[in-house]
């Protein structure tokens, strides 16, 4: 068995049910500039950068009109759509066991720094974590690989030995192969077991109970 001693966390889907917000702000933004969407797909945009969620999902190419709807999400974001959402049950009692168990624990996620130090924050979760790591509203750390790289920078670390990404989408798991990183995919998020097993998760859990249970076993 691997013992892990830095625990890397997504942030929407992973840590916390943020769709609703999100969701509203990027319907409205798509709505302002009239472009056509289906409910699944606006499903699928919760994870990836927007960049890559317009392109990828929506088949939307024009950089300009991509970066008009960013800033329109943001500024309706910004205002309410960040409070709209919940700590999953039982990532509270998480954090306090991982800490206690003398675990180094950080956050990567690819929304924009600002809004997820003010989510983090505001839920009163930041005290857990070493580090906190986002995108750059510019685009200039917006990939999954490039925020894994950021962190673990910040955390001083050499490579990525005894550090798992905790995640519930493909880029998650994608990222943290590309950072030589084990990856752990959560089943109570918005990827599902069949995306995760399909990019390759290293392992699975159901709850963050059976999560805490796994990176603690050596202490039992």
């Amino acid at each position: 068995m691997r013992s892990y001693h830095t625990v890397f966390f997504d942030l929407d889907g992973t840590i916390t049910d943020s769709k609703p917000g999100i969701l509203k702000c990027i319907r409205a933004a798509l709505d302002v500039k009239g472009v056509p969407y289906t409910e699944a797909q606006l499903d699928l945009m919760v994870g990836p950068p927007f960049r890559v969620s317009m392109r990828d999902i929506l088949g939307v190419y024009d950089t300009e009109l991509i970066e008009d709807m960013i800033r329109l999400y943001r500024a309706d974001y910004e205002v309410s759509g960040w409070r709209d959402c919940t700590v999953y049950a039982g990532m509270r009692e998480l954090f306090a066991r991982l800490k206690e168990g003398g675990l180094r624990l950080a956050v990567a996620t690819s929304k924009p720094l600002k809004f997820t130090v003010m989510m983090l924050d505001a839920l009163e979760l930041s005290p857990y974590f070493d580090f906190i790591g986002g995108a750059e509203s510019d685009s200039s750390r917006d990939s999954k690989i490039e925020v894994i790289r950021y962190v673990m920078e910040n955390l001083g670390m050499k490579d990525a030995s005894g550090a798992l990404m905790v995640g519930d989408r493909l880029y998650d798991i994608d990222g943290a192969k590309l950072a030589g990183m084990d990856s752990a995919g959560v089943l109570w998020g918005y990827g599902g077991r069949e995306e995760l097993a399909a990019h390759g998760a290293d392992y699975l859990f159901r709850t963050p109970k059976e999560l805490g249970d796994f990176l603690l076993q050596e202490e039992k």
